[in-house]
């Protein structure tokens, strides 16, 4: 006899959603490939404090690192905008650490976690997901949970109809530096990322996060070249991953079966990040499991419904902000900087920031939309057209 639930994958999302269905009594069996949780770790690490809130999670020293109040915008010509609030925005964070926390509350909340097992395929009968297999082993579940992350290996070997995404591959690693410990700096240039940026995110006052992504060219060598220019230091050993910019898959729920995390794209097309909103999204898949192993049905469709219904405009508005930032020349990038920082609208931006929110980011994009200074320095940085259709996208 098999678990009500199994759970193939065991990052942020796939524990969330595994806490979510074991803290409603039914049985829950993860299985993740590696032989330790969080390892190996190719996340820059930086979630929001609201965002580790939303989640259910408490801030612990165990997993934190530091916390960070804003950060340094640069333009490709080397411009900067400075971004900065009173309070602590975001936390650093050792992503394996927090992985092993996360996978303590799926265990306290009566999940079981399996090491070391790979699963190769789903197993599929009458048309539904009963579970999955590998090597020299079959699990058997009512409800199959896919956290396996970005390469949809499973899908594709099952044969079911999901749209393909176009990842860019991301690299990071640290170095020893001095550095303000409480701004992060992001830098836009072609030359350093083309199709996305550069981040420098400190753990320490000692020490930094560094990485990049990249839609072209050989990431570990832009990134070997941006840590020279930057800190004047060699090149330590990276760590690679996918970055995901595309938004949600067109579907995200089978018969038997929900995708969530990566798996699902539930990804901020602005940034790459997934913990928060994949961690959401999978909360959503969880109450939905449970209600589709409380009613003895297969079908989990409202799992969709549930998710777009709360977070489908956020992720529609990162998409089109997005698509816009991809169109952006180096040029007309330095055109929007120098016309922001001559029209000194630092204090307006940090306000707005304060306001906002680094998760659910639909309501900050369409403010700033509709602020008549920050309307006049886009036309005049991006051009009118851009603007206009910036605006149509979101429907303002």
């Amino acid at each position: 006899m098999g678990s009500d639930s199994l759970v193939v994958g065991a990052g942020p999302s796939g524990l969330l959603a595994a806490k979510e269905i074991a803290s409603r009594g039914y049985s829950v069996k993860i299985l993740e490939e590696h032989g330790q949780v969080g390892v190996p770790s190719h996340c820059a690490g930086l979630i929001s404090v609201e965002g580790l809130k939303r989640i259910g999670v408490e801030a612990s020293n165990s997993f934190i690192q530091n916390a960070v109040f804003g950060g340094r915008i640069y333009s490709p010509d080397g411009q900067c905008i400075e971004i900065r609030d009173a309070r602590p925005r975001a936390f650093v964070v050792d992503r394996a650490a927090l992985d092993q926390h996360l996978a303590e509350m799926a265990l306290n909340a009566g999940a079981e976690l399996v090491l070391g097992r790979r699963a190769e395929k789903l197993t599929l009968l009458n048309g539904s997901i009963t579970g999955a297999s590998g090597a020299g082993w079959v699990e058997e579940a009512r409800i199959v949970i896919d956290a396996e992350g970005p390469s949809q290996r499973l899908t594709t070997a099952a044969g079911l109809t999901n749209n393909r995404r176009r990842p860019l591959l991301g690299v990071n690693t640290e170095v020893a530096c001095e550095i303000d410990p409480t701004m992060v700096e992001v830098w836009f240039s072609e030359e350093t990322a083309p199709g996305f940026f550069a981040w420098v995110i400190p753990t320490n006052e000692r020490q930094v996060r560094v990485g990049l992504a990249a839609r072209e060219g050989d990431p570990t060598r832009l990134l070997a070249r941006f840590i020279k220019k930057r800190f004047n230091t060699v090149y330590p050993s990276p760590r690679a991953g996918q970055v995901l910019l595309d938004g949600p898959v067109s579907r995200t729920s089978f018969p038997g079966m929900l995708l969530v995390g990566d798996a699902a794209g539930h990804v901020k097309p602005t940034t790459g990040g997934g913990v928060v909103l994949g961690g959401l999204c999978a909360i959503e898949a969880g109450k939905a499991a449970s209600q589709a192993l409380e009613s003895g049905a297969t079908d989990t469709t409202q799992y969709d419904e549930a998710w777009r219904r709360l977070y489908g405009a956020e992720f529609r508005s990162m998409k089109t902000m997005r698509s816009l930032a991809n169109r952006i020349s180096d040029e007309r990038m330095n055109r929007f900087f120098a016309t922001f920082n001559k029209a000194k609208l630092g204090d307006r931006l940090n306000d707005l920031v304060s306001e906002g929110d680094m998760d659910l980011q639909d309501g900050i994009i369409r403010r700033a939309l509709s602020e008549p200074q920050l309307i006049r320095v886009a036309i005049g940085g991006l051009g009118r057209l851009a603007f206009a259709e910036l605006r149509d996208l979101v429907n303002i």
